[in-house]
Parts: C-alpha cells; sequence; structure tokens
C-alpha cells in the first residue's frame, strides 16, 4: 500500500537490505552446519551474531565471505548474489574471520600498504586505517612483535581500508585486554554511523549489547530468534520462586496451573516460571495449597538471561 503525506508527497521507498540470507544451508555429509537461515542486515546497522559453540556462526560468516560454498540458499550482498556475481557482491565486503594473517616480518604500516597496492587504493587510506584503531604509533613496528590484540586491530584496519558497505568481524576482541576491548567498542558504532553495515560474532554478551543494534541467536546451525535487543527482552516476564525443597514438586504442580503461565523449571534451590500473572497470583495460588513461599520474585531480562534461555532450551539437531 503506498501512502502519502499531508502534502501528497509519496513516501520513498525503503532501501534495500545491504546483506540478505535466503534460506542459507551449508551441509558436510550427514552434519547440518548452517540449517535454513533468513536473514537480512540494513545499512548502518550492527548485527551481533550470537550462539553457542558449534551452533554455526563461524560457519555462517564464511559463507557470507565467500570462503566456502552453499549446500543452498543464497547470500546477496548489495543486491548481487554471491553465486552468480561473486565479484560484484564481495567487491565493497570486508572482514576479519579466524583472526587476521600478516607477514610477520614486515611492519604494520608495510602489511597495510601491501594491501592497498593489491586494491588499487591511495596510501592515504593506510594512514586513515592506522588512525582509526590506534596503531599509528606502533605503526612501524614488525607485526611478529604485535600484541593479540595489536593484530586484531590492524585485522580490522585492513577489513576497513577500501571502506567497504559490509564489515563482517568474528571475535574481534578475542586476546584484547580491557582498553583495547573499550576502543574496539567504540570503534563499531563509529564505522557504523558511517553507514557501513557491521556483522559481529561474540561470546561478550555484555559487549554485544552495548553496541549492536540487533541481535540474531543461533542453536543447532538455525537462527531461533533475531530482533533488537528491546524486542527481545519484551518476551513474557520471568518470575523467580522459592519454597522449601520438601514441597517444591507441589509447587512446581501448582505453578503450572496458573493462567497464563508458560514454562516453569526448577533450578537449584528456585522455580524459574514465564507468566503474565503477578506475583500476588503466584503467591495466593501456593497459599491456597498451604505452601509458604520464601521469595517471589520479577526477574530482570538481560541479553545474557534470554541468550541462556533460549540455546538451553532449544532442541539439539
Amino acid at each position: 500500500m503506498v501512502t502519502t503525506s499531508p502534502t501528497s508527497e509519496v513516501a520513498a521507498p525503503a532501501d534495500p537490505p545491504v546483506l540478505e540470507l535466503r534460506g542459507l544451508t551449508k551441509r558436510y555429509g550427514a552434519l547440518t552446519a548452517v540449517s535454513s537461515v533468513d536473514l537480512n542486515v540494513s545499512a548502518g546497522e550492527i548485527l551481533g551474531l550470537l550462539g553457542p559453540n558449534g551452533s554455526g556462526k563461524s560457519t555462517t560468516l564464511n559463507l557470507v565471505m565467500g570462503f566456502i560454498r552453499p549446500t543452498a540458499g543464497e547470500v546477496i550482498i548489495d543486491g548481487h548474489s554471491l553465486r552468480t556475481a561473486p565479484r560484484a557482491a564481495l567487491q565493497d565486503v570486508g572482514g576479519l574471520v579466524e583472526g587476521s594473517a600478516f607477514y610477520p616480518y614486515l611492519s604494520g604500516r608495510l602489511n597495510l600498504e601491501m594491501i592497498a597496492r593489491l586494491r588499487g587504493l591511495p596510501t592515504g587510506r593506510v594512514d586513515e586505517a592506522l588512525e582509526l584503531v590506534d596503531l599509528t604509533r606502533a605503526a612501524q613496528r614488525r607485526f611478529g612483535d604485535y600484541s593479540q590484540g595489536m593484530r586484531q586491530r590492524l585485522g580490522v584496519a585492513g577489513a576497513l581500508m577500501h571502506h567497504p558497505r559490509l564489515v563482517v568481524l568474528d571475535e574481534p576482541t578475542s586476546g584484547l585486554d580491557p582498553a583495547g576491548t573499550r576502543e574496539m567498542r567504540e570503534l563499531l558504532p563509529r564505522i557504523a554511523s558511517a553507514g557501513t553495515t557491521v556483522i559481529l560474532a561474540s561470546h561478550l554478551l555484555t559487549e554485544v549489547e552495548q553496541v549492536c543494534t540487533r541481535v540474531a541467536i543461533m542453536q543447532a546451525g538455525a537462527v531461533i530468534a533475531s530482533g533488537t535487543i528491546e524486542s527481545l527482552m519484551k518476551r513474557r516476564p520471568r518470575w523467580r520462586v522459592r519454597v522449601p525443597a520438601s514441597k517444591r514438586a507441589r509447587a512446581l504442580e501448582i505453578l503450572q496451573g496458573v493462567r497464563d503461565t508458560g514454562r516453569v523449571q526448577p533450578l537449584e534451590e528456585d522455580l524459574f516460571l514465564d507468566t503474565t500473572a503477578s506475583g500476588s497470583d503466584l503467591n495466593r495460588a501456593l497459599l491456597d495449597a498451604g505452601i509458604i513461599a520464601s521469595e517471589v520474585v520479577p526477574i530482570v531480562p538481560t541479553l545474557e538471561s534470554i541468550f541462556m534461555e533460549l540455546t538451553v532450551q532449544a532442541p539439539a539437531s
């Protein structure tokens, strides 16, 4: 439907996504590493790709970068199919996947200058990239003498030198000290503010929560949840209920019968339940059954709690 403003101007169509994954699948024999992933990422977004080890994150990034071919489905970058037009699709993509690979006996600057020459870029891009990742003062040092954090930052510099529209970063804060992690956290929004789309795979959920505009959570090769962090946190409210150990099994039965209650999960000394019922409703149901709860506490969701809930709950393939 076409909508018009009060001045009868036709609204501009939404820009197409920079990255589209359509039914993306990768199998290795009987093992399905990535299963029918559908995902769109828009210009200027920072997408956090989350999942436990073996969930398919790295395989998905390798598919996006063209390092491996999908068994089925499509990767479309800036309107170009990676399958039918790989050069056009990858020309505006930069990435740091599974660590940086530079010549250890060359300086950081010379390594970047080699990339610039191969891409036909002006040498000014080298200085720009070094400054962006705060390696200007260490530019003349050999890459082999860099710390792990410095190596990661040089890898990001190399990925950004040609001003790509899409940047893929696999665990970019791996090996960084707290100061380096903070620098990376401050760098990513600056990259995105220029319209560059960033896909960030990370196990540091607090970092993702601070810098990403949207997240996709993977489990067993599939995306089991995606959206803004705010929208994921608006899932059904959760409560923690503590009752005497001798009453826990009966309390679980009672709480499962409370209206608008979903899963009730025992964990150590507590019962955790998804429900829209109020705390007083839960307390009343237990009291009617002769059970006194010592605690009935609402749980304030965090990205970590949502991640744990979804990945523990999701079945393995």
